[in-house]
């Protein structure tokens, strides 16, 4: 609930004319009794919809979102996140209705840009950042996260399509992510961990699955060193 309004508030200053005119946005809070939902009952946004139950985590929750989605894109927003200009400039290209679309975040840490456009090499080394992802509606709800990966189901999600359908980057910053203070941020994904050399071998053969084997040195390097240096700004 802290974060909540800020976020609703970005929303509605990068898009607010399409609120409810071709954008809608749908909050989940697993049953919180934080006041979330008495903020959102009142408060008076087109095209906000509200579901308040208990799920099984952050993909469940994402999961039952495109299952109730009306709209022909899904994008996912971080209550402690925030939207930029790029969002609506991203929104005008979604024009392939089977490909997927991502730009770039802005880190809140730094104010970097991560992190330009990605191949089934890149994705064995870091993740496309789903805070700037526009995945078709349609795609998700015939193939779903598995919710197994606490954090990391949008990177298992990620090196499957990848191989299956057009990724299209977008040089947008899209979001400001507060990556430090999320879920994927704080906590282990064993189960990702374990199977993350099987997907890359199922999906994309020998190659990538050995690359993905001796990927825990080169990545904590890159983390060892701050990461790539970024572009500024947004």
């Amino acid at each position: 609930m802290e974060h909540l309004p800020g976020c609703l508030d970005s929303i509605q200053e990068q898009v607010g004319p399409l609120l409810g005119n071709g954008v809608g946005v749908m909050v989940r809070d697993a049953g919180s009794k934080d006041g979330t939902r008495d903020y959102l009952a009142a408060l008076e946004m087109p095209g906000l919809r509200s579901v308040s139950l208990p799920d099984k985590g952050i993909y469940d929750a994402m999961n039952t979102a495109v299952a109730e989605a009306d709209s022909a894109w899904v994008f996912f927003l971080g209550a402690d996140d925030r939207l930029l200009p790029g969002f609506a400039q991203a929104l005008a290209r979604l024009d392939d209705g089977d490909a997927v679309y991502y730009g770039d975040v802005v880190l809140t840490s730094n104010g970097q840009r991560y992190d330009g456009r990605f191949s089934a090499l890149k994705l064995v080394y870091r993740n496309i950042c789903h805070q700037a992802m526009f995945f078709p509606t349609a795609l998700l709800r015939s193939s779903p996260f598995d919710i197994r990966y606490r954090t990391h189901a949008d990177w298992a999600k990620n090196i499957e399509l990848i191989a299956s359908c057009s990724f299209h980057y977008l040089d947008i910053a899209v979001a400001q992510y507060c990556h430090r203070s999320g879920a994927s941020g704080t906590l282990e994904d064993t189960a990702f961990a374990t199977d993350k050399t099987s997907l890359f071998r199922r999906h994309h053969g020998q190659l990538l699955a050995l690359c993905s084997l001796t990927a825990p040195l080169p990545t904590a390097l890159y983390h060892w060193l701050g990461g790539r240096p970024g572009r500024k700004g947004k």
